[in-house]
């Protein structure tokens, strides 16, 4: 039987099963191919779909002005190829017929096209909300090859998803993108889920945006940075995730009773969020990692931390080791916080074993912490002397039932805080040292490691064969200052 007179809902499903990259490189074989590939119900366009290479090469013969000029000019060239390409696909859709009958479950363009390149984009954007395309993507964020400027950003028609036009809609993914909201915008009716990524929008426009989303569930908001402040005085009663990541905020102040996850960073200066009871877990990632210097801006921001976030149960910090140590400063108590996963940069080896006490510190304000991970740098530097360790001084943890330490080495104050809980965690059950596994060393990363399913997004990294001695010295250090008779019913050594 020929493909083309199979009925459209058991072709969706045949194609359904092969990308659009896939089926565009069909085409390229078979006419007949060509035709089919209108009712994928996924058309993703990315550079990838149509091969597209925007590595751009370089010629130390060229002055930067010259060099800037070959590559605006290939920039162009890749831009209009681009362009082509999902006009090609989508052409036989553009007529009336077509249209009607068409229904997408997907949607997205990402490439890095600009303001110039509106009369295509915007018969894109009519096209996906025609054929009721319910998740929709437009990122037009560069992919390092080439300089954005901020002042040439594609301006979003936000009144073609406004009311009934854009009934179909949960999913919005915009990125490198304008976004004034008209007079007359009424929401997008069924909206579940909202992306901004390097957006152009300012405060009220933002808030009037949220508060027209009464369905909204998700929030992320990233490398916005046209508002100094988010402040929503009204509900918004859906919500139940958030991330504000690389957003120079002073206040963030929401009444989301319903919000389970939210995820942040030290760019932003001061959190409101007393109202959502429901708040399970808060991850905080330290932009400040790769600076050196910077370290008290974060004293306002764990000062603020447990009023911020009562409710919180589980917290997920991704710090340096340096950085701990301004968790000495913090009086407030997180009353409610069940699971602490503490990510630690150790690449910059600390002198002293003084952030141990920030630590000692954040474990007393946590009075009913059940669970604690500290994830370390692989570290592989073998002390020449290893040293006889002393447990920290602490008051007793009541409540400590499970640690799990890896990336464990001789770096200072390490073995001391292993020590305190050993003595001082009264009802421990079962404490895991391991000097084998840990962390990649990697200031740039923003992926958590975990052994338990709160937020794992990455892979331990072990030691090569190059590393096997240091990993036998950190064992023999552990086994001296830990192995005791008292510990060995519940501690385990990897």
């Amino acid at each position: 039987m020929q493909l083309q007179l199979l009925p459209p809902d058991v072709l969706r499903d045949i194609l359904s099963w092969l990308s659009i990259k896939q089926v565009v490189q069909m085409s390229i074989l078979s006419r007949e191919w060509r035709r089919l590939r209108i009712c994928h119900p996924d058309l993703v366009f990315t550079k990838d779909t149509f091969g597209i290479n925007t590595t751009m090469d370089t010629d130390n013969s060229m002055t930067i002005g010259e060099l800037l000029k070959v590559h605006a000019k290939k920039l162009e060239l890749l831009n209009r190829k681009f362009i082509d390409n999902v006009d090609s696909v989508l052409r036989p859709l553009w007529s009336t017929s077509t249209t009607t009958t068409t229904t997408l479950d997907k949607f997205v363009i990402k490439f890095g096209l600009h303001r110039k390149h509106k009369y295509y984009i915007d018969r894109w954007v009519s096209f996906s909300t025609t054929s009721r395309a319910k998740h929709i993507a437009l990122d037009f964020t560069s992919d390092g090859s080439c300089f954005d400027s901020g002042f040439d950003k594609y301006v979003f028609p936000l009144c073609d998803l406004s009311g009934p036009n854009g009934s179909c809609i949960k999913s919005l993914d915009l990125g490198y993108i304008f976004l004034k909201l008209p007079l007359s915008f009424c929401g997008i009716t069924n909206l579940k889920k909202l992306t901004l990524k390097k957006v152009s929008i300012n405060g009220g426009d933002l808030q009037r945006l949220l508060l027209s989303c009464a369905l909204l569930e998700s929030l992320n908001i990233e490398m916005c940075s046209d508002f100094s402040s988010l402040c929503v005085s009204q509900e918004l009663s859906r919500l139940q995730y958030l991330r504000v990541r690389y957003c120079d905020l002073e206040m963030l102040e929401l009444h989301a009773p319903n919000l389970t996850k939210f995820e942040f960073d030290d760019n932003l200066v001061q959190t409101v969020l007393s109202e959502s009871s429901k708040l399970s877990e808060a991850i905080f990632v330290s932009n400040l990692r790769v600076l050196s210097g910077y370290d008290d801006v974060l004293d306002d921001i764990f000062i603020e931390l447990p009023s911020a976030l009562p409710h919180m149960h589980t917290l997920l910090l991704l710090l340096t080791s340096c950085q701990v140590q301004r968790f000495s400063n913090t009086r407030d108590s997180f009353i409610c916080l069940r699971h602490l996963n503490m990510n630690l940069n150790i690449s910059l080896y600390p002198d002293d074993d003084s952030w141990v006490m920030g630590f000692v510190n954040l474990l007393e304000l946590a009075p009913l912490l059940e669970e604690l991970e500290l994830h370390m740098d692989h570290y592989r530097h073998c002390s020449s002397n290893l040293r006889t360790v002393t447990a920290a001084q602490g008051p007793l943890l009541h409540h400590l039932k499970s640690v799990y330490m890896s990336g464990f080495s001789d770096v200072s104050g390490l073995a001391e805080l292993a020590f305190y809980i050993l003595e001082n965690a009264i009802v421990l059950e079962r404490m895991v040292v391991d000097p084998v596994a840990g962390m990649k060393e990697d200031l740039n990363t923003e992926r958590f490691y975990s052994v338990s399913k709160a937020g794992s997004s990455e892979e331990f990294v072990l030691p090569t064969e190059g590393d096997r001695y240091c990993v036998e010295e950190m064992r023999l250090f552990a086994k001296k200052n830990l192995d005791r008779e008292e510990f060995r019913h519940v501690l385990t050594m990897l």
